[in-house]
């Protein structure tokens, strides 16, 4: 008489091939999460390049760093993250003046390629590039996936570690020159 059933070796396959497919699914999801969040983040960026470029507009000039030294962020750069708390304002005059009504901050415990949790940052400078003449306004941005665009910063820009041409998909500087 024969017994119907599987075999131990039939069971171990069919467990193996559920745990393939379920790590393929939990992978995709999270990578599909991280992109979302950076999608998000590049699009909050350039609702800052909005309100920057209404600012120039009104006054003809981007706003000066109103916030530097913050904490986690490079040097006179302003941040926008969970570092510097709720009621640190990320580049102020734009709220101030009500060119963006809700300002954009970093609210998730991450860190850049530089190992700050400066993900948002903005600075008004001169020369920011060692070779780009004139003053800019500089947004940036962090991705978590890979996700950002690549080769967005001037021809000019030659001392930054990812200088022009290089790509970074992991982050995103956004270079607004004022004439």
């Amino acid at each position: 008489m024969r017994q119907k059933g599987f075999t131990l070796l039939e069971l171990l396959v069919v467990i193996a091939v559920i745990g393939i497919l379920a790590g393929t699914i939990i992978s995709t999801s999270i990578r599909g999460t991280l992109q979302a969040r950076d999608t998000r983040r590049i699009q909050e960026l350039y609702q800052i390049v909005h309100g920057l470029q209404l600012y120039y507009s009104t006054y003809g000039q981007y706003p000066d760093n109103t916030d530097s030294g913050d904490i986690d962020c490079w040097g006179d750069w302003d941040a926008g993250n969970i570092v510097n708390g709720e009621a640190d304002s990320f580049i102020k005059p734009l709220s101030d003046e009500e060119f963006l009504l809700v300002t954009p901050k970093e609210w998730r415990d991450i860190k850049d390629g530089g190992g700050s949790q400066c993900i948002y940052r903005y600075l008004r400078v001169t020369d920011p590039c060692c070779g780009c003449s004139g003053t800019y306004a500089v947004l940036y941005g962090a991705c978590e996936a890979g996700n950002c665009p690549v080769n967005e910063r001037p021809t000019c820009c030659t001392c930054w570690d990812e200088g022009a041409g290089d790509n970074d998909p992991y982050d995103i500087a956004i270079f607004l020159r004022e004439r």
